[in-house]
């Protein structure tokens, strides 16, 4: 089932196939109705199936409420008055109901009922509502059942592979390594992860598929957008701590600096595992972690021993200690942020 024209195709004919043999078993009349619904509604897609669907059943609703007064009210008149008549009335409700596809089935109801079932309105339009709305519920059911759509599973494994990935990519750099072995290793892992995030953004487009017409609106698609450019700035920021250089902090006396530095960067990397573990646990939309999240001590910098360190480097050794704070302080805005976006998004 590697090929999703395959797949789609074969989905189809197995969904038809059961709708046909369900519409056996009970003998109801008109079960055409609900194998015309599955070969018009399904898409290879939740979402668009879903939109296609609701559309249908509302055309089918109103044409079949047009039909049946429409029918009993001007049925006395000339049939080139009486059914342009109920036709207007037809395309009137759908258009301000926005209807699309809605509209073209809202008026072939009107037409079909009219001009060959208007001896039996009273029994053809119930059976007619019931198989439409069988035929859709099938078709949404084939989606989860027959080779359901990975576009959203995908999105969200790799999501929450990106965020292990950056968790250990910056676990990685705090290694007693050479700088120069220490930056190589970087600059690959972020080279793998630009192309991880890319690649979900592509993906990304099918996975909105299946969230349906308003998936922008919807919590889950909010975080994966939330997700997405909290890994872009982090990835922005691990670049940057690779091209700065690093200080010489045993050197010029500021090893408490360096731990600080080196606890708080190990605590964001436990943090964005921490994230992980929280959404893979659940497939519905799950809060930030409760632990404490990670601050980065600036204030501790203000203490007078650590006044006296810094008044003992020269300006670009001073430099290149405030250009890693910098960084490392932009971090802790960007999980600061992204937890808050995150709480807003619950319900």
């Amino acid at each position: 089932m590697s090929s999703p024209a395959l797949r789609d195709t074969l989905r189809l004919a197995l969904t038809v196939a059961v709708v046909n043999g369900f519409a056996s078993l009970t003998g109801l009349a008109f079960a055409m109705y609900a194998s015309l619904a599955v070969l018009s509604v399904t898409v290879g897609n939740y979402g668009n199936t879903l939109e296609l669907g609701r559309q249908r059943l509302i055309g089918t609703t109103i044409g079949a409420v047009v039909v049946f007064f429409g029918y009993r009210a001007w049925s006395h008149l000339p049939v080139l008055v009486a059914l342009p008549l109920a036709l207007l009335l037809a395309r009137l409700i759908a258009g301000s109901l926005r209807l699309t596809v809605g509209y073209s089935v809202c008026c072939f109801v009107v037409i079909m009922g009219w001009l060959t079932h208007e001896q039996q309105l009273d029994s053809w339009i119930p059976l007619r509502l019931f198989w439409t709305a069988f035929g859709i519920i099938m078709a949404l059911l084939s989606l989860r059942l027959f080779w359901p759509s990975r576009a959203r599973i995908q999105q969200r494994q790799g999501l929450l592979q990106l965020l292990v990935d950056l968790g250990h990519s910056l676990q990685e750099y705090l290694e007693a390594a050479p700088q120069a072995e220490r930056r190589l290793t970087l600059s690959q892992r972020l080279r793998g992860l630009r192309s991880s995030l890319l690649s979900l953004r592509d993906q990304r487009v099918d996975a909105l598929r299946e969230l349906g017409p308003l998936a922008r609106q919807h919590p889950v698609a909010q975080l994966w957008e939330l997700l997405d450019q909290t890994c872009e700035a982090l990835i922005l920021d691990l670049d940057e701590l690779r091209r700065l250089p690093d200080p010489l902090w045993q050197d010029w006396g500021l090893a408490r600096q360096h731990q600080t530095a080196i606890s708080f960067s190990a605590a964001v990397a436990e943090r964005l595992l921490l994230w992980q573990a929280v959404l893979r646990s659940s497939l519905t939309l799950q809060p930030p972690p409760q632990a404490p999240r990670p601050r980065l001590p600036l204030e501790n910098l203000h203490n007078p021993e650590d006044q006296a360190a810094f008044e003992r480097l020269e300006p670009q050794q001073l430099q290149r200690v405030a250009s890693r704070m910098v960084v490392l302080n932009r971090i802790d805005q960007i999980m600061e942020s992204t937890e808050q976006r995150w709480r807003a998004l619950l319900p």
